[in-house]
């Protein structure tokens, strides 16, 4: 079946909501997509995949686009030299500490603008960036990813194509077993540094029968999954060596697992509410469904009863990543309950267990078996050989992959991987092979902000979270009929999850990282079903990645020492008697609202953990230009407020209530 390109970020061709984005060293050019005009690279960096550390250029090009005129000013952020130009007009330059000068007032009309925009980063190749602007009506912001286009051209096609396959080598683990003599280096590309699943209790989570149908044919079983065909099932010596290689596997058993299956009706009944409103369904196909979702990269579920042992099923559920640390199955955080109902629900209405296979294996011959075809190399604690004979990484890379190894089409020499790759991602590997010696030096660069840009992707974000005016491809009504009332989850308050368009500017870097992490001790938004998953292994470098892709320093410290006079003005003004009336929807601590409806607002004990500056000014001036259907009023209007404190100066208020809940900061509740 030819379907890695299932799990592969998808790549378009056509109108971009970004920016071209070429970056130049003494040495190397590098071109890609960025959602913003905005970087944060630190001294000894890569500032891209395929740029080395040390001085680098920027030249972000594209379409800024209005949807009505604009009398605008523009400035910087960061340090080094950057200019601007819009329609082919100079408008500001600038160097050393950015954003010291704006531009003179600017009317842009309505429509799309040429836009172009310069930096360089300082001589030791640190840099930082953002590009902010501002007009009468709101004060000075980053300017929004959706106020950016693009149209691809040849050359980007070509660099995105690269990009794809350097992410399927590094996925697929092939340096695992193309080793490099020289090393991978002390911080490289994220993928490269991490493992398949530990196999070192497998016989006591699934099932042998199970065992021999993956090693048969994973791509079959599971379309999407990275690991290759090792044996073709037509020839009678490779069924012998799968059912070898399933017994030994069967074998490892380092812990029981205690039983903990209640399979009564109702708490399958249970189990199936839990699964919708959990929103399982954003990641994997129905249980009982037998088709794939190609489209939706979602995956299948059909076959969790014939691959583990019941009570397996259970423990899994509440430690995904337990023995798979990079697995992209999250820690839900499930209860005892929710994971044994669970587990019920999957049990009863995927396929029933397969009879073992008539044939004995040998698990001493399968342990030899398995060392033989280098399961070693990605799974962490099988056997090994005294010696490895494999082609190094360098060798590989100067080998023609259309003619022999893994990306050769078929018919490929005895004993080398079956990747099962479509024509498009055998085209993403080749275009990447195309650079030789840089693709392979590319494999020891970390490049923080573009790796997480793809987690976001390959850890599906974007099936539950909008982002840049881009809807989440979850739909929960597909769900609904495990409640037991089809339609009662439409009676509650709104569940809508919050869009991620400004993440990286909006929150503290420590608290998304706690968040990613599943660690957040209070959720934000208690009142939603669905919760936020747990990516303990993924969490630190996708909360510093989200920060650099909006030119913010994930190491920043905002301290705040609070004026009291302000923060007691603040106070004044959340209250319903005398001020906005923060308090009829927002609870402080304890303190409950006072007559929230339908939808309540985030526990204002949270903000100073989580909330930048920046972004709070920018919310309060304009809550629906940040988030469409939010049902904040805007209340100060061009900064005129109807609220007589401070003379009706909205700023001034918002910087009260500011001070205000940085007081409250250590609330209990």
């Amino acid at each position: 079946m030819k379907n890695i390109v299932f799990f592969a970020l998808a790549i378009c061709f056509s109108v971009h909501a970004e920016l071209i984005h070429e970056l130049k060293s003494a040495t190397s050019t590098d071109v890609r997509v960025d959602r913003l005009p905005a970087i944060f690279v630190e001294k000894g960096e890569p500032p891209s995949a395929f740029l080395p550390a040390g001085a680098f250029e920027s030249v972000w090009k594209g379409k800024l686009q209005l949807s009505k005129r604009q009398r605008l000013l523009f400035s910087f952020e960061g340090e080094g030299e950057a200019s601007l130009s819009v329609d082919g007009k100079n408008l500001l330059a600038e160097t050393g500490k950015l954003g010291m000068t704006k531009s003179a007032e600017t009317r842009v009309n309505q429509g799309e603008h040429v836009i172009e925009i310069r930096y360089k980063s300082r001589a030791d190749g640190s840099g930082q960036f953002r590009l902010m602007w501002e007009e009468r009506s709101f004060p000075r912001q980053s300017v929004p990813p959706t106020a950016f286009t693009c149209e691809v051209e040849d050359r980007v096609k070509q660099s995105l194509l690269r990009r794809q396959g350097r992410e399927w080598f590094a996925t697929m683990h092939c340096a695992k077993c193309h080793t490099s003599a020289a090393g991978i280096g002390s911080d490289p590309m994220q993928e490269m540094q991490e493992i398949a699943p530990l196999l070192v209790n497998t016989g006591a989570q699934v099932n042998e029968a199970w065992l021999r149908t993956w090693l048969e044919s994973p791509h079959q079983l599971r379309p999407g999954t990275y690991m290759p065909s090792l044996f073709d099932p037509a020839k009678e010596t490779h069924r012998q060596d799968i059912a070898d290689v399933a017994a030994y596997l069967a074998s490892i058993k380092s812990m029981e697992i205690p039983k903990a299956v209640d399979t009564a009706k109702k708490k399958k009944k249970k189990g199936g509410e839990h699964f919708h409103h959990l929103g399982c369904a954003a990641c994997h196909t129905l249980p009982e469904q037998r088709t794939a979702d190609m489209a939706g990269r979602r995956i299948p579920l059909h076959h969790v009863a014939k691959k583990f042992r019941p009570e397996a099923l259970v423990a899994f559920l509440k430690a995904p990543d337990a023995l798979a640390p990079h697995r992209g199955m999250p820690n839900l955080h499930l209860s005892d309950e929710e994971s044994r109902t669970l587990s019920a629900f999957l049990l009863e209405k995927a396929e029933a267990p397969a009879p073992p296979k008539a044939s004995k294996g040998d698990q001493t011959r399968g342990s030899q078996v398995a060392m033989q075809h280098h399961c070693f190399a990605c799974h962490p604690g099988m056997p090994m050989p005294e010696r490895v004979a494999i082609p190094s990484l360098e060798d590989v890379f100067v080998a023609d992959w259309t003619k022999r190894g893994c990306v050769a089409p078929a018919p490929r020499a005895s004993g080398v991987p079956d990747l099962a790759l479509s024509d498009a991602a055998r085209e993403g590997l080749l275009a990447f092979r195309s650079m030789a010696a840089v693709a392979m030096q590319s494999l020891r660069y970390n490049d923080k902000a573009e790796a997480a840009a793809r987690k976001f992707h390959s850890l599906r974000c974007d099936a539950c979270h909008a982002r840049d005016g881009k809807q989440a491809t979850f739909d929960a009504s597909e769900t609904r009929h495990y409640l037991e009332k089809p339609n009662q989850d439409q009676e509650k308050v709104d569940q809508t999850v919050p869009h991620l368009t400004f993440l990286g500017e909006m929150l503290q870097t420590p608290y998304v990282n706690e968040v990613i992490r599943g660690a957040a001790t209070t959720k934000s938004r208690p009142w939603l079903d669905r919760r936020m998953p747990g990516y303990l292994n993924h969490a630190a470098s996708m909360a510093e990645g989200m920060a650099r892709i909006h030119g913010i320093d994930p190491k920043e410290q905002q301290v705040i020492k609070v004026d009291e006079s302000l923060a007691k003005s603040g106070a004044a003004l959340i209250d319903k008697e005398t001020g906005f009336g923060c308090n009829t929807c927002h609870a402080v601590g304890k303190q409950p609202p006072t007559a929230a409806f339908e939808v309540q607002g985030i526990n204002f004990d949270l903000s100073a953990q989580r909330l930048r500056r920046e972004w709070y000014d920018r919310w309060m001036d304009h809550p629906a230009s940040v988030t469409p259907n939010t049902k904040m009023p805007q209340y100060a209007p061009a900064g005129k407020s109807l609220n007589s404190a401070f003379e009706g100066d909205g700023a001034k208020q918002f910087d009260a209530i500011w001070h205000y809940l940085q007081s409250v900061k250590n609330t209990e509740r």
